[in-house]
């Protein structure tokens, strides 16, 4: 219990999780693969590149550990940036895209695995200010307040990139650097209703009510 207690306890950064994700690993000898041209069986590696990304770019965390028959929830505290997330050193190839990325929403899972509560976190464009939905409470927070111990589910938007049935892709941008995708703050509270209820029901075994 103490050990897992300290393993709980340590942060790390998005960048550090993308670069395990795409880290080359080398098979076990009982997953060995049998060479087409000499016929002998060869301790491989394995590795996951992203080759393309898209203008909505959704990062689930995982946020549970299966140890023996029991399920854990991981409260790891993953820093990840605001503005300006690079995903170019993790694409193989880069090409001509910009893979800046700027956070726009962020869904929470608050509890354990056996139950818990869904808020979320939302940027409104036009005052580049970021607000806190909680059922029917809505209250403005700080950019440090963002990143915390429950974040689950991001939600970043390509830099530059307006999709076409985004509301604001018929007005101006608001604050430099902000995403811009509401209209109204009217626009923004039901956003943050809805990616609640998105968390709720694809919520990758964590409990909620």
């Amino acid at each position: 219990m103490q050990q897992q207690a300290h393993q709980q306890q340590h942060s790390c950064t998005l960048d550090e999780c993308f670069q395990l994700y795409t880290k080359e690993e080398q098979l076990a000898p009982d997953d060995a693969w049998r060479c087409p041209h000499c016929k002998v069986l060869q301790q491989g590696t394995v590795k996951l590149s992203l080759w393309t990304l898209p203008d909505i770019l959704i990062i689930h965390l995982k946020r549970f550990r299966q140890v023996a028959e029991r399920r854990h929830k991981l409260t790891t505290l993953v820093r990840f940036p605001l503005r300006g997330l690079d995903m170019g050193p993790h694409v193989a190839q880069r090409g001509r895209l910009d893979y800046l990325y700027d956070l726009y929403a962020v869904c929470n899972h608050h509890g354990s695995m056996q139950g818990g509560h869904y808020t979320a976190y939302c940027c409104n464009s036009l005052d580049g200010q970021w607000y806190s939905y909680d059922d029917s409470m809505v209250e403005g927070v700080r950019e440090d307040e963002v990143s915390t111990r429950s974040a689950y589910i991001l939600f970043y938007q390509r830099r530059n990139a307006i999709p076409a049935w985004s509301a604001s892709s018929s007005v101006g941008a608001g604050q430099v650097g902000a995403p811009r995708w509401h209209h109204s703050h009217h626009g923004l509270l039901q956003l943050g209703w809805v990616l609640a209820l998105h968390c709720a029901g694809d919520a990758g075994g964590l409990g909620q009510h």
